[in-house]
């Protein structure tokens, strides 16, 4: 998801090339040798010369301990992979074309390169692509290591397109219900979902921009959108990178909550009815992925490890459990009354979670291909004789949830 072009600026490995592309003779080999040596030992002397008058200190993000709560990524990271960090950070913020860090490995500067794009969806000018040089000594010492980021947008553009993010994002952010954590994350979760459509073509698809002023986005931008909003209403959410299984695995992006001291997951994408079933996409919301364990997830969803991630197998917030609509097992006598019930109090829908594969498959056969619903309707006494009425039945996807919408 996150890439780094890597360019090594290599004495000795550039003067071999130079002199074997040119086609030199043996003299001219020797000569040239006899130069790198010479120009190599001017560069030691002089740096030797000048280290202990170059004591500049390269520039790094200051992070508040209030703001290194909402970096998640960033609090996995040593002290020396935290210290590029807030340099690459610095360098990123003020559209720095070189920026210096210390010197690291090759796998600890893409580390904390995927990292920083992680923790920070406000980044929106630039998706982590690099490309970085730094000086090979004799001995195998580095140094004057510096990382070259790719902008998609200059500096006054993305100064402007910031102003209406966050003007966009306030307004959401306003009607959100105050106090209680779940009911502000379940807000962004349907304001996402309502606010934005799912289009795998949508522009700028990888970065907040799809979301707050296009309006069309994929997985990557609902879960920045989503990390950018709840870090902007004080909640802890950020984001989780992998692929999701099935006929074609594909990348995929979601994002970790926290209520009090308890981790969830959420993936907007999965609750979004434009994904499910893009011919019908107003259908329905899916719960099962606001606020979920990780036992919801675990069958289609695989993390990658950009990041460490924490257990999460709470499950106080189980949308369908709280609302009495889990099952564990079917009940034609049951789900018989539910929906009588729901006829009765006039419902939009009615909303089924079954536990596994062994409740839904007879619910599927009862309420798709059977005559459950149609006993129900029938039986009722919200149907008016002769009324017409309709419903359409959601179902299939991986988390055993069958919905009847009333039409």
């Amino acid at each position: 998801m996150f890439k780094i072009k890597r360019k090594i600026l290599a004495y000795m490995i550039s003067i071999v090339m130079l002199t074997g592309i040119t086609g030199c003779s043996s003299r001219d080999v020797e000569e040239a040798a006899e130069y790198f040596r010479e120009t190599v030992q001017d560069v030691l002397e002089t740096r030797e010369e000048s280290s202990s008058e170059d004591t500049e200190e390269i520039p790094e993000k200051e992070i508040s301990q209030e703001e290194s709560a909402y970096y998640y990524g960033y609090s996995t990271l040593g002290a020396e992979e935290q210290k590029v960090y807030r340099q690459l950070a610095a360098g990123i913020e003020s559209f720095q074309e070189k920026i210096p860090v210390d010197a690291v490995s090759q796998e600890q500067l893409e580390k904390v390169m995927r990292v920083l794009m992680a923790d920070h969806p406000e980044y929106f000018w630039t998706d982590g692509t690099s490309s970085y040089t730094y000086q090979e000594l004799p001995g195998g010492g580095v140094q004057n290591m510096e990382v070259q980021p790719e902008y998609q947008v200059s500096s006054q553009e993305a100064q402007s397109l910031k102003s209406q993010i966050e003007a966009t994002a306030d307004q959401w952010i306003q009607g959100a219900p105050q106090g209680d954590t779940y009911e502000r994350i379940k807000y962004v979760y349907e304001t996402l979902i309502d606010r934005a459509e799912y289009q795998e073509n949508s522009p700028e698809n990888q970065n907040i921009r799809s979301v707050f002023l296009e309006g069309k986005t994929v997985c990557m931008g609902y879960s920045k959108a989503a990390q950018y909003l709840l870090n902007r209403m004080g909640i802890f959410c950020t984001l989780v990178t992998g692929t999701v299984t099935g006929e074609k695995p594909a990348s995929h992006a979601w994002n970790l909550v926290r209520i009090g001291e308890q981790y969830y997951y959420m993936d907007v994408t999965w609750g979004n009815p434009g994904y499910l079933n893009p011919v019908e996409n107003d259908a329905y919301i899916s719960y099962s992925y606001l606020c979920c364990n990780w036992d919801t997830l675990a069958p289609t969803h695989v993390p990658d490890d950009t990041i460490p991630l924490p257990s999460c197998e709470d499950d106080s917030y189980n949308y369908y459990r709280n609302k009495g609509r889990w099952y564990d097992t079917f009940d034609w006598d049951q789900i018989y009354q539910v929906i009588q019930n729901d006829l009765a109090q006039r419902a939009e829908m009615t909303e089924l979670r079954f536990a596994g594969e062994e409740s839904y498959e007879p619910a599927t056969e009862a309420l798709v291909e059977g005559s459950l619903i149609q006993e129900a309707v029938q039986n009722s006494t919200a149907v008016v004789p002769g009324q017409t009425f309709s419903w359409q039945t959601y179902y299939g996807g991986s988390d055993y949830l069958i919905i009847i919408v009333w039409q």
